[in-house]
């Protein structure tokens, strides 16, 4: 299987299949995708497809098509969207941050001891971002797992497993501030480095945030399990209470009659509202009846008074109309253009006549948008050239 030998080869890889690659990775739980339907995706260009499935981004088995394993993960990454907690061993990353810092001791030159110094820093920063990364990946999969799991069981097992997850990220931190401490001889000949103490600083607040935010996820996965335990509970004495009043037992085995008939709560009904309306008779024969009236003329004066209340009228200088002008380049003008002539896509922006003054910037823009825009008939290369400074790749037309 070929790989990608850079980090330009790999994102222009990924762009071009980038419409299927998204609809794949929102699909990843739900739906198969298959072959001719991701065919179809990438508007009938079956090369681009065979290109993924060649380099490892698309898996095929049979006629259904996935995201590999390594992209798949990537993507969830960097999303945010990851439902693994990633927990390396704690005894892996000490083990690995204290065999550096006796390497740096033990080294003979300042060369080897800066390059342990770099790995010591990097491990340092890896632990610290693991963590932050893995109490965020915690609390949030904690409360889905909580809202929208239905099976009491499978959410109390999980609960539990991310309690137990919780236990070792916090073990982590533990053993890491732990080294920071003890690993005097180390910090005293290293010392005189602005960078390692720099980043020790910022290891050890990063830790101490996690640190208090495991305690709040640990209380709200127990908080959790006790609200578990008690609906259990609950739907276990509603279902016994079931059973009985199906087997016609209810009465003669419960005290639920007396109960209930002690039981007068109205909180769910509606709060009564009684309309009585005055007769004319009384309107017309009874004193009382001015008082009825004038509450009644009171009220329909307000009314005047707030439709009375009308806004002035707008103004001209706000509803006349504006007019703006913007430039802009014709693009399917320019690629017919392009398509008759044999020369790359950037060469041939690069020395376009426009009609109008156009500066590099703009000419580059407008190469960005059309090699975007038409990657379905274009032939991307992997050669770059450079001009002013600009390095470009080597686009020509099918």
């Amino acid at each position: 299987m070929p790989t990608y030998n850079s980090i330009k080869e790999l994102t222009r890889g990924l762009q071009q299949g980038a419409k299927l690659l998204n609809d794949m990775f929102i699909k990843r739980k739900t739906v198969s995708i298959r072959y001719n339907d991701a065919v179809e995706t990438l508007d009938g260009d079956e090369n681009k497809l065979k290109y993924l499935i060649s380099y490892g981004v698309i898996m095929q088995t049979g006629d259904t098509l996935e995201l590999g394993e390594t992209y798949r993960k990537f993507f969830e990454e960097v999303l945010a969207v990851n439902e693994d907690i990633n927990i390396a061993s704690v005894q892996t990353y000490i083990s690995k941050l204290k065999l550096s810092m006796d390497s740096f001791l033990a080294a003979d030159t300042q060369a080897r001891r800066s390059q342990y110094l770099r790995e010591i820093r990097h491990i340092f920063k890896s632990i610290e971002n693991t963590t932050k990364r893995n109490v965020v990946d915690l609390k949030r999969n904690v409360e889905q797992t909580y809202k929208q799991e239905p099976n009491f069981k499978i959410k109390e097992l999980r609960l539990r497993d991310f309690d137990e997850k919780t236990r070792l990220i916090a073990e982590l931190v533990r053993q890491t501030e732990k080294v920071m401490d003890e690993q005097t001889i180390f910090f005293a000949n290293a010392a005189a480095d602005i960078g390692l103490k720099q980043t020790i600083s910022e290891v050890k607040e990063g830790l101490h945030d996690s640190a208090h935010a495991l305690i709040a996820v640990s209380a709200q996965i127990i908080d959790y399990l006790n609200r578990i335990e008690y609906q259990s509970r609950l739907v276990r004495k509603i279902r016994q209470l079931k059973y009985m009043k199906d087997q016609l037992m209810i009465e003669e085995s419960t005290d639920i009659k007396s109960r209930l008939g002690h039981v007068n709560d109205l909180w769910m009904e509606k709060q009564p509202k009684y309309i009585t309306r005055v007769s004319l008779d009384y309107l017309r024969n009874d004193d009382s009846a001015l008082d009825v009236l004038g509450n009644i003329r009171r009220r329909l004066s307000k009314k005047n008074t707030v439709k009375a209340r009308i806004a002035d009228p707008i103004d001209d200088k706000y509803i006349s109309e504006k007019h703006e002008t913007s430039r802009m380049f014709n693009h399917a003008e320019i690629m017919n253009g392009f398509f008759a002539q044999s020369s790359d896509l950037f060469s041939y922006v690069w020395n376009y006549e426009f009609s109008i003054q156009a500066d590099e910037e703009m000419r580059l823009v407008l190469f960005l948008q059309l090699a975007s825009q038409y990657d379905a008939q274009l032939k991307y290369l992997h050669e770059t050239k450079e001009i002013n400074d600009i390095e470009y790749p080597i686009i020509y037309s099918k």
